[in-house]
């Protein structure tokens, strides 16, 4: 996930915490308003019935002979008032209540104001009634009002964070993210300086910057290292070919030391061609190879069965090509594509069975292009399995055949170009080899 992406996403988390925190209070502060509300409108009905009483007397409300109580209520039923006679006696006594009241037959739920007070030694009780679906009602609506605003907040700020965020990301996102997807080639890396007002990015590319140049200049005292090494190694190798290949043709070598001079002569051409290989895994490894070609599968493997067919036919095997003709790979390199493929039907050759079968096929499994190279031969020993990759092990110690370097280099080769290799094998059975591939260098036309 994308940081601009989870600091919005931890952003919008924290406003939507914050946020409901504050609805709850919200809730709790529009209810004590609507009852303080509620409260001040009943002292105010109270105010003014007093005061009306105090006008008109109190046997305008009542006749205490004939009847003790009067009681009135409004069209709506959503306010009424009482006022009794109060065997308590308790003048002056203010008290708020939310109580049921049953008026013609239906039932009420009603903020009550209670109030006793004094007229001419005679003690009543004044009761007004409001009914609580108003402030329900009130509450309900200040609700989804506070509701419907906190959303529309809420969404301002999101993507306000997430434009504030992409702003102030920006940098990182254009030029050290491209910077960092060139890293692994120092030759296509990106030195330049970065114009930021964030100190914490300017300081990143300029780390990035000054590793790469280090990166740069071990590599180039790799390569040069690399180079001297072949030379120096390669001309005092083929000078001593060169002597023992005079000492043979010159006729003045006792017979007795021929045999023992040409047994030099294939360890100085072993050497040479261990010393080959280790360089061209060190060149691999280095990225010293353009990845630039286009090839078709199916051309390439038939040269190579072509060049290697004579091997196949001194042990009567048979291989068969079944890559399509218009199944093409691009990016990599011609030239080591070749070798990795050599080495695998090299080796199916060499540890197979006289007259047996090698097949060479290519499928798409998922998001990978797969090019199989099996075989029917003498398979691997499970517990070699795992390191048949490693340099100097060969899947048969005791053939005495190769270097044991051949799927070192194998191996090299696929994961230089972004691949992988594996290995199934049965012993007695046979062996499957299958490179895989990303699908988006594949042109592939047909599936097996």
């Amino acid at each position: 996930m994308r940081l601009e992406l989870k600091l919005a996403l931890i952003g919008a988390l924290s406003k939507i915490i914050i946020f409901f925190i504050l609805f709850m209070l919200m809730q709790q502060v529009i209810d004590r308003q609507a009852i303080r509300h509620t409260d001040r409108d009943l002292i105010k009905m109270k105010d003014k019935t007093l005061a009306i009483v105090d006008k008109i007397g109190i046997n305008s409300f009542l006749n205490i002979e004939r009847d003790s109580v009067y009681a009135s209520y409004n069209m709506l039923k959503d306010e009424y008032i009482t006022i009794d006679l109060d065997p308590q006696k308790s003048s002056g006594k203010l008290e708020f209540s939310d109580e049921a009241r049953e008026i013609e037959g239906d039932d009420f739920d009603f903020r009550i104001l209670n109030y006793s007070f004094q007229i001419d030694n005679q003690h009543y009780m004044l009761e007004i009634g409001k009914n609580i679906q108003l402030i329900y009602s009130l509450n309900k609506m200040m609700k989804n009002i506070s509701i419907t605003v906190i959303l529309i907040v809420l969404m301002i700020t999101i993507m306000f964070d997430v434009g504030i965020n992409k702003y102030l990301l920006n940098p990182l996102n254009k030029m050290i993210l491209t910077k960092l997807k060139t890293i692994t080639n120092p030759e296509t890396f990106d030195f330049s300086e970065l114009n930021s007002t964030t100190s914490d990015f300017v300081y990143l590319n300029n780390a990035l910057n000054e590793l790469m140049h280090k990166v740069t200049t071990i590599l180039k005292n790799q390569q040069k290292f690399t180079a001297d090494v072949s030379h120096e190694l390669f001309t005092p190798i083929s000078i001593m070919q060169s002597k023992l290949e005079n000492l043979l043709v010159s006729g003045n070598l006792p017979e007795h030391f021929v045999a023992s001079v040409l047994d030099q002569q294939n360890n100085l051409n072993r050497l040479q061609q261990i010393i080959k290989a280790l360089l061209l895994i060190a060149r691999i490894e280095n990225d010293q190879f353009a990845k630039t070609d286009t090839i078709k599968v199916r051309e390439l493997v038939d040269e190579i069965i072509l060049n290697i067919e004579d091997r196949a036919e001194m042990k009567n095997i048979t291989i068969e090509n079944l890559i399509h003709p218009n199944d093409t790979l691009s990016n990599v390199n011609k030239s080591l594509f070749y070798i990795l493929m050599f080495n695998l039907v090299s080796n199916a050759i060499k540890y197979n069975i006289e007259g047996g079968k090698i097949r060479i096929a290519c499928f798409e499994t998922g998001s990978k292009f797969c090019i199989e190279v099996i075989d029917n031969g003498i398979g691997i020993d499970q517990d070699q399995i795992s390191t048949i990759f490693n340099r100097f092990k060969r899947a048969d110690p005791n053939s005495g055949e190769g270097y044991g370097l051949g799927l070192s280099i194998v191996s090299s080769i696929a994961n230089y170009h972004n691949g992988s290799i594996e290995v199934q094998s049965v012993k007695g059975e046979g062996s499957t080899f299958r490179i895989q591939f990303s699908l988006k260098n594949v042109n592939s036309s047909a599936l097996v």
